[in-house]
C-alpha cells in the first residue's frame, strides 16, 4: 500500500491558500493570456480528489505545480514546444506547442481502479467533448497563480532517479503509443482559447 502510494505521488494536502478567488464566471480576467506570453492553466476539478494534490514536472525534473484541492493553478508559459509529465499510478507525458495570447486548459483527475484511485489527465482540445466541458471544470475552483506554489521551481520530493523512471516510462508509452494515444496527451497552438473566448467561459 505504501509503494502504491508513492508510485501515485498524490498525498493528503491541506491546503490554506491566501488570496485564492473564485474561478468561471466570477473573474474571467485571470485566465486572459498576456500578448508575449501564453497561459496553462491545471484544473483539478472532481469532488473525490479535494484530498489528493498532483505533481506536473518538466524533463529538467523540476516542478512545474502541485495541484491540491479544488484548484485551477495559472502557469505563464514562453511560446513554443515543451514537454511536461504528470507524477501518476501511470505517468503521463503532455505535449504542448503554445502560442502567445492563448490560454490552454488542462484537467487533473482520479479514476477507480482496482478498489483504488489513480490519477489520469484530460488536455483540452478544440473540437472536442473536453473543450465543452471548461466551464463547468472550472466551476467552483480556486484560482492560484503558479508564482505563488512553493513546488515550482524545485526538484521532485523524491529521489532523482524515481524521476527519471517516470519520465522514462512516460516516454516510452508516448513511442509505443498510436497516433490516437500520443493525440490524446498534445496541445497544438489552435486548441488555446483567445481571450474574447476567455470571455465566454
Amino acid at each position: 500500500m505504501k509503494t502504491t502510494h508513492q508510485v501515485l505521488l498524490i498525498s493528503v494536502v491541506l491546503v490554506a491558500l491566501a488570496g485564492a478567488r473564485p474561478a468561471a464566471a466570477y473573474d474571467k480576467s485571470a485566465f486572459v493570456a498576456p500578448e508575449d506570453g501564453a497561459l496553462v492553466v491545471l484544473i483539478q476539478n472532481l469532488h473525490e480528489d479535494r484530498a489528493m494534490s498532483f505533481v506536473v514536472f518538466d524533463a529538467d525534473k523540476t516542478c512545474v505545480a502541485e495541484v491540491g484541492g479544488r484548484e485551477a493553478e495559472i502557469i505563464r508559459m514562453k511560446p513554443g514546444k515543451h514537454t511536461l509529465y504528470v507524477a501518476a499510478y501511470s505517468n503521463h507525458r503532455i505535449d504542448l506547442d503554445l502560442a502567445a495570447g492563448r490560454t490552454y486548459f488542462i484537467r487533473l483527475f482520479s479514476t477507480e481502479k482496482f478498489a483504488t484511485r489513480v490519477s489520469d489527465v484530460t488536455l483540452v482540445q478544440r473540437g472536442t467533448v473536453s473543450y465543452k466541458l471548461v466551464r463547468n471544470w472550472l466551476e467552483g475552483a480556486r484560482v492560484v497563480h503558479a508564482s505563488e506554489d512553493p513546488c515550482r521551481g524545485k526538484p521532485l520530493k523524491e529521489r532523482t532517479n524515481r524521476t527519471q523512471r517516470r519520465i522514462n516510462e512516460a516516454n516510452a508509452d508516448w513511442k509505443n503509443g498510436d497516433e490516437l494515444y500520443r493525440f490524446k496527451y498534445k496541445l497544438l497552438k489552435e486548441d488555446g482559447l483567445t481571450a474574447q473566448e476567455v470571455g465566454w467561459l
